[in-house]
């Protein structure tokens, strides 16, 4: 059975995140980012390969640890590629975007943020773990026509 190519494409992005190769993640994914848009490189890519990290923390493959260090390099990966996420054409319109109070996990929502910013929005990525009180008053200043908020396990 013949892989579609960008299964084929996570699955190596995968491997370079287990690795714990910085380099070789950013090399691929700038690479990548050639051939497709960053919308397509989120979803095909790097939700993809996330996602089965998260998979394979929970069947103990891997070490919180090397979660953590997965993470840590999309991270950085995002705050590369913000050069061509910020589209020329602005449209007058905002988005406050957040983690509530003890939610830790960025990654998903930050790339919502993006692509809010890459459809000409003026996006406020405030991240992970923002108290309830702050970003309801951060919300009242800045008048977002919209709120987006992650979770993604709620006690």
């Amino acid at each position: 059975m013949i892989e579609p190519k960008e299964h084929a494409a996570s699955k190596e992005f995968l491997a370079l995140l287990i690795s714990g190769n910085r380099l070789a993640c950013s090399e691929f994914i700038h690479e990548y980012s050639k051939k497709q848009t960053i919308q397509e490189l989120y979803e095909d890519i790097i939700k993809k390969a996330l996602y089965e990290v998260g998979e394979l923390w929970e069947n103990n493959k891997i070490s919180v640890a090397t979660e953590h260090l997965a993470s840590s390099i999309v991270e950085a990966i995002l705050n590369e590629l913000y050069g061509k996420v910020i589209s020329e054409k602005r449209i007058n319109k905002k988005v406050v975007v957040a983690c509530i109070e003890s939610e830790f996990h960025q990654i998903g929502i930050k790339m919502i943020s993006d692509v809010f910013e890459m459809n000409g929005w003026n996006s406020y990525f405030l991240g992970a773990n923002t108290p309830i009180h702050d970003l309801i008053e951060f919300t009242r200043k800045i008048k977002p026509d919209f709120l987006a908020i992650s979770l993604s396990i709620y006690f």
